[in-house]
Formats: structure tokens, sequence, C-alpha cells
């Protein structure tokens, strides 16, 4: 059940904008991976922003990204098609561009104020999806999504928060979500 604000939305995702972390904060990524991945642009490259000499930091949606393009690398999906996904999750085009928070950010901030299972759906296609558990079961069910490869979000999510928990937000996060489920 959802008992939180707006509010409670907006400072979350102010929390988890906040750029934080360094490469050496995620044991799943090399940092060689890293350079690699923002040289055929799968990762935004914020050093070219930043003053020369400057490491690139990283908010929390960045590191779940990142932990995202490590899972589907480790399914042999190709960095083209990563960049497909990147393009679904962080479009900013038109169609979107009034939206205050990207889509991708939404499902994060959903997930962990409430317990909610999301899936990124990769069709064999090219076509990329988000879906809750509930319209992902019934797809299956029904027999409308095609080939496909799903990420469960929710526990890449856990996953991320869990290695970031030296952070005092993240900290106090991981505190609520178990106080959440504990609860329920």
């Amino acid at each position: 059940m959802n008992n939180h604000s707006p509010k409670d939305f907006i400072e979350l995702n102010e929390v988890l904008s906040k750029k934080s972390f360094r490469t050496e904060h995620l044991p799943f990524v090399s940092i060689r991976q890293i350079h690699h991945w923002k040289e055929i642009e799968v990762l935004d490259d914020h050093r070219k922003y930043a003053a020369s000499g400057m490491k690139s930091s990283y908010s929390f949606f960045e590191v779940v990204w990142i932990k995202i393009v490590t899972e589907m690398r480790s399914f042999r999906i190709s960095n083209i098609s990563i960049r497909e996904v990147k393009k679904y999750l962080f479009d900013t085009s038109e169609t979107k561009v009034n939206q205050e928070i990207l889509v991708f950010h939404k499902v994060i901030l959903k997930t962990i104020i409430d317990p909610t299972t999301y899936f990124i759906i990769i069709v064999r296609d090219g076509s990329v999806k988000i879906l809750d558990k509930e319209v992902y079961n019934q797809s299956i069910n029904e027999d409308t999504i095609d080939h496909h490869i799903s990420l469960r979000l929710n526990i890449l999510i856990w996953e991320v928060l869990s290695i970031l928990d030296f952070n005092p937000d993240i900290k106090s996060i991981i505190q609520h979500y178990k106080t959440r489920i504990q609860s329920s």
C-alpha cells in the first residue's frame, strides 16, 4: 500500500540523483570496462564535463544502469543492443520531455518506496519494455510477448543498495526497506 507522499518521492529522487559513487565503489565492474563502455557510448562520459584530472562520479540511478549493463553482457547481449536499451530507458525525446523524472528513475523509486517488481524486457526484435510483474505474467500467459530476456529490477536494485551501504543515505534507505518488509 502506498502511504508515501509525492514529497517522499521527490526527496528520494534527490538523494539517489547525487553523484556520490565512484568506480572503486563498484566491485561488479572494472575500471577498464567502464572506460570501454564510455568510449562506445553505453555509458555517459561525465569526464568531458569535468575539469581535467577529475574522476567520474555516479548517481545511484547510474550505478543501477551499470549493474544492468554487466548483467546484459553476462548474457552476451551485444553493445549495440545495450545502447538501444539505454535509448529506451533514458529517452528525453519530445514524447517524454514533459515528464519531470525519467521513466527508468520512476521505476527505481517505485521499487524502493513500495515493494513492486518490475522487469526490463529485451525482445528478440530489439524492442525494450519495462513491465510490472502482473503485466509481465499476463504477457507470458497470453503469449503476447516474443522470445526475450528479462531482468528483474527489484533484485538488481537490492544488490546495488547492499553494495553501496557504506553511504549514510543508502544505509537509511536500506533500513527503511527492511522495516517495511518486516511490517508487511
